[in-house]
């Protein structure tokens, strides 16, 4: 069956330019992990928006930027193979924060995959101004073609039906786009580490990776039965993810059950382990293991 607007969509930019928050914000609802600290995003979220004459399969990829170590390689491959897939690019930039060296990345890849429609949209306009606006897109034009421009606030609704009216504007008519059967899976992992990423202090939650182990739906009991691991990389690392009497792992689980009602309309079981695996980032057969391809060739 045919459509009107149908096609991939990559939302891109540098880390914490809001790009979750634009996504959660699209499709009103929680499908992507968001705070305030950079570096949230892991996996290359999908979220499948659907109206009367339109399907728009948005991919919520982490933010580009330089590669410390494996699985930052990783990060920006996902970024890169959204690109390969990608109808349409949405390039965020954020107006409260100068243009750097990490929006130049993101330029460059774009251009690098010659995608021929991207939608600059400037985020965080609610604290911004027109004038900024035009400064804004007469140093990104003088950088890259983009196909159209909107400044938007997430926060405030601003332009948010303008931008989804924009990016049909620049989609094909055809068959309706499949989200990855395998999505349900990843966006279970990064709410439980969001949770990490809040409740957690300096290093820790940056160490940290979450696998889920089996999910289950009991029809019986109405029941989503989640097993996950919380995998850190020091021995050190893990009384403080537990916490003291089983304080934190708690605070963690149940904070992540509450996210995760907003998603499923079922009861959830959530159970969460810890367990070590020394420098789990920079071991390249654990990151394969667990589905991160550290080959950015690819």
């Amino acid at each position: 069956m045919s459509i009107d607007h149908t096609g991939y969509v990559t939302v891109t930019g540098k880390p914490n330019v809001g790009k979750s928050s634009l996504i959660n914000k699209l499709l009103n609802d929680k499908v992507s992990i968001t705070s305030h600290k950079p570096h949230t995003t892991r996996n290359k979220i999908e979220a499948l928006y659907c109206d009367d004459n339109s399907t728009i399969l948005f991919m919520d990829t982490p933010g580009y930027h330089k590669s410390n170590n494996k699985l930052d390689v990783f990060l920006n491959s996902e970024v890169k193979s959204s690109y390969k897939r990608a109808d349409l690019a949405l390039m965020l930039i954020d107006l409260t924060r100068d243009l750097n060296e990490e929006d130049e990345m993101v330029i460059s890849s774009l251009k690098s995959f010659n995608i021929e429609r991207v939608i600059l949209v400037l985020t965080k306009f609610d604290v911004s101004s027109e004038r900024v606006v035009e400064l804004y897109k007469q140093k990104v034009s003088a950088l890259i073609n983009y196909s159209d421009c909107i400044a938007i606030s997430a926060k405030n609704d601003t332009n948010i039906i303008e931008l989804v009216e924009l990016i049909k504007k620049y989609l094909p008519s055809g068959e309706p786009v499949q989200k990855n059967p395998d999505n349900d899976r990843l966006m279970i992992a990064e709410t439980i580490r969001e949770q990490i990423i809040k409740n957690m202090k300096q290093e820790v939650p940056y160490a940290t990776n979450v696998v889920v182990e089996s999910q289950d739906y009991d029809k019986q009991k109405n029941m989503f039965n989640i097993s996950a691991v919380i995998v850190v990389e020091k021995e050190s690392q893990k009384p403080i993810i537990i916490g003291k009497g089983g304080t934190m792992i708690k605070k963690i689980g149940t904070n992540a059950r509450v996210e995760l009602l907003k998603v499923f309309d079922t009861k959830i079981n959530l159970k969460l382990f810890v367990k070590v695996h020394n420098d789990w980032r920079n071991d390249e057969k654990y990151l394969k293991t667990n589905g991160y391809n550290t080959n950015i060739n690819k």
